[in-house]
């Protein structure tokens, strides 16, 4: 134990911590600083375990929204939501995003239900495209729930997209996916330009703090460029 670094003692308690049950899927986890003062050391070694524990898939760190316990189904699969700008760049391509449409209305009922919305009641809708290189990687339909963030009201998502601020900003401790695979239609091939009848998956999800609906995505992807990945921890 003598040789062990101090970095590696903080890592392993905190694991011990989110092991044990102590700290549960979506608890946020004591910053750098709380870190620090708890095991009298320095921020840079605090950060340098949280940095690990985030690269094991235990924890997930946003800037502004702090550091929280990854959230995990019930077989012990770690369920993310990926960033879509990581994800394209990860692959080599360049990236771009394209605001489509941004409006302060009401969703309807299905959405709304979704929600957990009074029908009527108005929330944010963001549609927009996410390109790799040259081509449509996602096109994607986003209903944030201003009740749970209001903040998003503020946000004109030109220059950053949804899935990014949301990531950055707001944590969540579960999420429920559908996954379809469909043939593109007339809308759905030119809002991804492709050709009438391309193979697309089509993904929607809730995104979920506790048990309050934070945001319902709808998002098409051309088939030959997705794929979904989870870790067994």
């Amino acid at each position: 134990m003598a040789d062990t670094p101090i970095y590696q003692l903080v890592k392993d308690a905190l694991r011990a911590k989110i092991e044990s049950g102590a700290l549960l899927a979506g608890d946020m986890v004591p910053g750098e600083e709380q870190i620090a003062a708890d095991f009298n050391c320095s921020r840079l070694t605090a950060h340098r375990a949280l940095r690990e524990l985030a690269d094991e898939g235990l924890v997930v760190r946003r800037r502004r929204a702090g550091t929280q316990v990854a959230p995990r189904d019930g077989g012990g699969v770690l369920i993310r939501i990926p960033s879509v700008r990581e994800e394209i760049e990860g692959r080599g391509f360049a990236y771009r995003y394209e605001l489509l449409t941004r409006r302060h209305a009401a969703p309807a009922a299905v959405i709304a239900e979704a929600l957990g919305a009074a029908q009527g009641e108005r929330h944010l809708n963001v549609v927009g495209r996410h390109w790799a290189d040259g081509r449509v990687f996602q096109h994607d339909t986003r209903w944030i729930n201003l009740a749970q963030v209001p903040a998003a009201l503020d946000v004109d998502f030109s220059e950053v997209s949804a899935n990014h601020w949301l990531l950055e900003n707001v944590p969540y401790t579960g999420v429920d996916h559908e996954i379809s695979a469909l043939a593109a239609d007339g809308r759905a091939a030119e809002a991804l330009e492709v050709a009438a009848g391309t193979a697309l998956l089509r993904i929607e999800r809730v995104s979920r703090l506790g048990d309050r609906p934070i945001t319902h995505a709808s998002m098409l992807h051309p088939g030959a460029l997705f794929s979904l990945k989870s870790e067994r921890r």
